[in-house]
């Protein structure tokens, strides 16, 4: 299962790999655990964006984890 997960703790710079991994992770079945939320407020309409388009053409095995510290920045519709 370990092979599966792919995890980016997020923070300056860290967000085009993240959505490398969102995508990585859409395509292939894959979970992608997306950390530190709260490190990363400006990023957060591009992930809520991401996520609402998300579709039935990505592989229904796809997961996607996020951890966070309160923030008054993170998307509702992404909770």
């Amino acid at each position: 299962m370990l092979a599966k997960i792919d995890s980016v703790s997020l923070g300056q710079g860290q967000a085009p790999k993240a959505e490398k991994a969102i995508e990585r992770a859409k395509a292939t079945g894959g979970w992608c655990l997306l950390q530190n939320c709260h490190l990363s407020v400006s990023w957060m309409p591009r992930l809520e964006a991401i996520i609402e388009n998300l579709s039935e053409k990505d592989n229904e095995e796809f997961r996607i984890w996020l951890t966070s510290m309160p923030s008054g920045a993170f998307p509702v519709s992404v909770l």
